[in-house]
């Protein structure tokens, strides 16, 4: 399979220099996505996302994709952001559009280009059903419900959504299928000059038509080649107030997740904010050389002022302008210190669950070793646990992750320990590099721990599905949630189609059982003819 990432960028900069001088552009501006509309229900919000072909057109060129969309909109790249508050409960549908294909039973490989699901990365929820869990099968024409139980002191921050099922997690979301999920931070104690900085949604996704084919997709085609994007935009136009504080949520959206480097140019001035979604201990961090070093599935919240055009970039290659206009109203007195365009620095209150580790003295050792496609030296094995354990005690895994970037679901880790690029005391929940200390807390007295499967996985997407992919078995922690009223379901034929002759129409097991023709295999999770 022909990989056009090679003769793409590595790293994402924003060019000193100006590339153009006065009024924005009236074309080929960048506007932020589309919001997700959530529809209030007793006690918690509802909202369907669909998941279809797509026929796009990108500047001069087409793509015909799989991409999102909310019911009764139009699809897009990136999809539209969800917002979330803690303490809500969200159940959001997800509708699969495309045609119905019996699962493969193959393992660790590509596979199933038409199945997907949905992660919620970075949320602090439980992984099992009918909340985040992977390694659900959303087949075409279904859909399947799933509940969010949000805590009432999940941070704030800058999360993502994309596909996860199995063998089709590369080509789904090489294919533009990922979008933004922001946790609302209104209650951080941010200070109000920060909280008034206006915020932009920057989805820098790297597009790659080229892994048309994979696991036997059909779908895939058109005239773009493999791209840069920045909210669907191919070299687009920002536009900003000259001289103005602004609040950039980014998001580096890469299934060949090799770390990158985000950078700002001379006529900007570039702080940190936070990683992951989670504040930094001490806010904001200047950068000296306007330059930060992400994975491609991690997000940086940056304070950025310009005074004079630059220019977005990808390894020194240019994927978006940005245009400083001084005929825009600029508010000068927001920005990223304690007092908003002045002041000094600020730390936002953590909850329990991001709770400083480092001087915890009783803690559990492990460790995890990333390989190009094994974690520990073994493939996935959905029967196998990579480690079971009981909650109770701090965690400190060893990762050494190298050149294969390893993301844990559910728990954001710590640094105990600075490690290349990733800063002691600071929280991440994407790590490249090591060997490095993180740790993170299953002790339910001291956090919010979830019980169940919980994935580990090599966040070059290729590597993930074809076996560099483990799991936690945690044991005695917080249950999933419950459906909050009836009628949902975990998996139900929702898109009018001819149903399938065989068995695995059926994707959960008590609906398997009740047909007298069907068995439930447990080993692979699948429903057959007897």
């Amino acid at each position: 399979m022909k990989n056009a990432y090679t003769l793409a960028a590595t790293s994402i900069l924003i060019l000193a220099g100006p590339v153009a001088a006065g009024i924005c552009p009236g074309s080929n501006v960048i506007q932020d996505p589309g919001e997700f509309q959530w529809t209030a229900q007793s006690g918690y919000f509802t909202g369907t996302l669909e998941f279809g072909p797509a026929t796009l057109t990108v500047g001069s060129n087409t793509l015909t994709t799989r991409a999102y969309r909310q019911a009764g909109g139009a699809y897009s790249i990136p999809g539209p952001t969800m917002r979330m508050t803690p303490g809500n409960t969200y159940v959001l549908t997800l509708r699969n559009l495309l045609p119905y294909a019996t699962p493969s039973t193959t393992v660790n490989d590509f596979k199933d280009p038409n199945i997907t699901n949905i992660h919620t990365h970075g949320l602090h929820v439980s992984p099992v059903s009918p909340s985040d869990d992977v390694m659900r099968l959303i087949n075409g024409t279904y859909c399947g419900d799933y509940v969010y139980a949000v805590p009432p002191d999940h941070m704030g921050g800058t999360l993502w959504y994309h596909p996860h099922h199995h063998g089709s997690t590369f080509l789904q979301v090489s294919g533009g299928a990922f979008g933004l999920l922001l946790v609302d931070d209104s209650q951080d104690g941010i200070p109000a000059g920060v909280a008034g900085m206006t915020e932009r949604q920057l989805v820098v996704g790297f597009v790659d038509p080229t892994v048309a084919g994979t696991g036997g997709d059909t779908l895939i085609s058109g005239t773009l080649p493999a791209s840069w994007t920045v909210n669907g935009k191919v070299a687009g136009n920002l536009c900003a107030p000259a001289n103005e504080w602004q609040h950039w949520r980014v998001l580096l959206a890469d299934a060949h997740a090799m770390p990158k480097t985000l950078s700002v140019g001379a006529n900007c001035e570039v702080v940190l904010l936070a990683r992951d979604g989670v504040w930094r201990s001490v806010a904001p961090k200047a950068l000296p050389t306007n330059s930060l070093d992400l994975s491609g599935a991690s997000r940086a919240d940056l304070a950025v002022r310009c005074s004079a055009d630059s220019s977005i970039s990808v390894q020194g290659n240019v994927v978006a302008n940005v245009f400083a206009d001084a005929t825009l109203p600029a508010n000068l007195t927001v920005g990223p210190y304690s007092n908003g365009a002045t002041g000094g620095t600020w730390s936002a209150p953590r909850p329990d669950y991001l709770r400083d580790l480092r001087s915890v003295t009783s803690f559990e050792q492990r460790t995890v070793s990333m390989g190009a496609r094994t974690i520990n030296g073994s493939k996935f094995n959905m029967d196998v646990p990579t480690f079971t354990i009981p909650t109770g005690f701090v965690q400190q895994w060893n990762v050494k992750a190298g050149a294969h970037p390893f993301h844990l679901h559910v728990y954001h880790f710590q640094m105990n320990g600075a490690c290349g690029a990733f800063e002691d005391g600071e929280y991440y929940d994407t790590l490249a590099g090591g060997p490095c200390n993180a740790r993170f807390d299953l002790n339910p007295a001291t956090s919010t721990v979830y019980d169940g499967t919980t994935i580990m996985h090599c966040h070059i997407l290729d590597h993930e599905d074809q076996g560099a992919m483990g799991w936690s078995d945690v044991v005695g922690g917080i249950a999933p949630p419950a459906f909050p009223a009836p009628g949902f379901q975990e998996n139900y034929q929702c898109v009018a189609a001819p149903p399938p002759t065989d068995c695995a129409i059926y994707l959960d097991k008590t609906s398997c059982n009740a047909n007298s023709a069907c068995a439930w295999n447990a080993k692979t999770r699948r429903c057959t003819n007897r």
